[in-house]
């Protein structure tokens, strides 16, 4: 492991590097799959404007972005993020994308989402996540739903996919619901 800043079982999560930006990250950023539910992503992308993203975001205060690397293999997997940080009310948004494709099955996105919750409500103090999602993307709704994320709005015809518009879900995760989850406490 290279400079881990948090730890799972299969992943950990550590800061993005140049290298990180003139591999292959910047290709999952133009790969049609990978950004068919990303409001924000539908230019093509180029290692150039990974490394300019790279470069916003070094020193920023109310944004961490991490790399999520396969602890086995120590490839660069993925990228997750903690954004709109309000270190005031203690919130932020959430997002975690897997964006090489040998490792989209499996355990690695429920990894790197656990040890993101884990670092932004314990280590960072944050109180309430939030998350969005596209009505239509089906994993993502799964993975909101086992982390007991809780709907709390749908704005209609939102987002284009493929041949229609589709609701954005907008949902919260707040700290006492990841507590009594990790403790077994359904409740």
């Amino acid at each position: 492991m290279k400079n881990p800043y948090a730890i799972g079982r299969h992943v950990y999560l550590r800061t993005p590097t140049t290298e990180d930006a003139a591999g292959p990250w910047h290709e999952w950023f133009s790969d049609e799959e990978t950004t068919r539910y990303l409001g924000l992503r539908f230019m093509p992308n180029s290692v150039e404007d990974q490394l300019a993203f790279l470069n916003s975001v070094r020193g920023a205060t109310d944004r961490i972005v991490l790399a999520i690397v396969d602890i086995e293999t120590d490839k660069h997997i993925g990228v997750c993020n903690l954004s709109a940080i309000n270190w005031v009310h203690r919130y932020s948004d959430i997002a975690v994308i897997i964006g090489d494709k040998q490792f989209k099955s499996g355990p690695y996105v429920t990894d790197a989402v656990s040890v993101l919750l884990r670092t932004a409500f314990e280590r960072l103090n944050l109180r309430i996540l939030r998350s969005f999602y596209v009505e239509t993307n089906e994993a993502s709704e799964v993975i909101h739903k086992l982390f007991r994320f809780e709907e709390v709005g749908r704005t209609p015809d939102m987002i284009w996919d493929r041949d229609r518009y589709v609701a954005m879900v907008s949902t919260v995760l707040r700290r006492e619901v990841w507590q009594r989850r990790r403790s077994g406490h359904s409740s």
